[in-house]
């Protein structure tokens, strides 16, 4: 990826009227978003939340014997796939073909599609990724028998020159993709070892991260490891025939992994004699102020084995644009630039433009109750005072529905100078 050729201008959301930029260039210039030198509302990423959390990820894997994959298909950043391949991942893991060509166009090498092709434009685009590029490695999934044919049929119509590894998918009624009984997956197995030219069964898969309760985040983690318990089961009946096409290769065993952590490290516990657990942790790299975060600490606090303790890397800058009546505030961003899937922003602080980080004003109470368009509602809590021209930071929830709405994200330092700018793909 050559950072100096790619440009852009204030045609991308986020850069000020001027010149192109690449991304090369940007650190030169000297922009500080506290000054007023980036057009509000803008997302950054924080360089040194993203630098512990990929030490931190990396060193947790390694501590525990798993096998990182992480779901590209949060950032969708060439430059973020990069410095997690740094840091020892395994593969990118990806949601459908699109996002796995742009992985082999920027130069990964193994890649998984956590999810199920069975269409012939993307049977055909598989073939192609496969016949293009030599050294790439696809990982693909299936949960049925009909899928399977399916797969196979359309990668042999399309003269795929060589196959593609196989996961199994196991499911739960009422979630999502996955053969819901061990009989199923085990026909399902059946039916992709007789299509050897173009698949090569590789072990199994499933998500977890649908788990959820009315009763808080411990009981879904109890949810968690009874279907962690089930898959396991699955996994000891898939065994024997799965060890049939890796041969002198262990199989895999490949697991979400973003939000339940503790429970991921039993199943490893109890399946690493039969299988490399690969997880597919996407969220890690920037975490997050909302949903992950209180996953996180309710995984600590549980306490039964150690957690990485990430930060969050991603921020939400926007300014003040009218108080029109007490107690109601209105942002200059809405649903357009921020998730609001998993939960609203969360306001951080406040500052005046150009003031410098000792004089920003914590907003611990106050909160965002309602987005528009282009228009966040703020109510600002007693004693805790926003002003028209003020710059306000928000926390973010949920960092899958940030990235996709920003084509070029800045990386700042802890001054809030840019000094990167990394491109999205969706």
């Amino acid at each position: 990826m050559n950072r100096s050729r790619v440009l852009f201008d204030h045609t991308t959301k986020g850069l000020p009227y001027g010149a192109p930029v690449t991304p090369a260039q940007i650190a030169l210039k000297g922009w500080n978003v506290l000054r007023g030198d980036m057009p509000l509302p803008l997302v950054v990423l924080r360089e040194s939340a993203l630098a512990h959390n990929l030490r931190e990820m990396a060193l947790w894997c390694a501590e525990n014997g798993l096998l990182l994959a992480p779901h590209g298909k949060t950032t969708m950043s060439p430059e973020l796939f990069a410095r997690q391949i740094e840091h020892g991942a395994w593969a990118i893991t990806v949601a459908n073909v699109h996002q796995a060509g742009v992985c082999a166009r920027f130069g990964v090498n193994r890649v998984m599609i956590a999810n199920q092709v069975v269409d012939a434009a993307n049977l055909r685009g598989l073939a192609a990724l496969i016949n293009d590029y030599p050294e790439l490695e696809i990982y693909t999934l299936a949960d049925s028998v009909a899928g399977v044919g399916i797969l196979a049929g359309g990668l042999r119509r399309a003269g795929a020159s060589r196959s593609v590894r196989l996961l199994i998918e196991w499911g739960k009624s009422g979630w999502r993709t996955g053969v819901r009984s061990l009989a199923a997956g085990v026909d399902v197995c059946r039916e992709a070892l007789r299509n050897p030219d173009v698949l090569s069964v590789a072990g199994i898969e499933a998500f977890e991260g649908l788990a959820s309760s009315p009763e808080g985040v411990d009981a879904a983690a109890g949810q968690v490891d009874e279907f962690f318990a089930d898959l396991r089961a699955f996994g000891r009946e898939l065994r024997a025939g799965i060890s049939s096409a890796t041969q002198n290769e262990a199989p895999i065993l490949s697991i979400g992994s973003s939000a339940f952590l503790d429970c991921v490290l039993r199943l490893a516990s109890a399946a690493k004699d039969d299988y490399r657990i690969v997880l597919r942790s996407g969220s890690y790299i920037t975490h997050d102020h909302g949903f992950y975060e209180r996953h996180q600490a309710a995984g600590i606090t549980r306490g039964a084995s150690r957690v990485p303790e990430l930060r969050p890397a991603l921020e939400l800058w926007a300014v003040v644009q009218s108080a029109p009546e007490p107690g109601h505030a209105l942002l200059n961003f809405g649903k357009r630039d921020s998730s609001y899937d998993l939960g609203l922003p969360l306001p951080l602080f406040v500052l005046p433009e150009g003031g410098d980080l000792s004089r920003a004003q914590r907003l611990p109470a106050s909160r965002i109750i309602g987005l528009n368009d282009q228009h966040a509602h703020l109510a600002p809590a007693e004693g805790e005072t926003v002003r028209v021209g003020d710059l306000v930071c928000c926390g973010l929830s949920h960092p899958c529905t940030v990235f996709d709405k920003w084509r070029v994200i800045p990386v700042v330092d802890d001054d809030y100078n840019v000094i990167d700018l990394y491109e999205t793909c969706f």
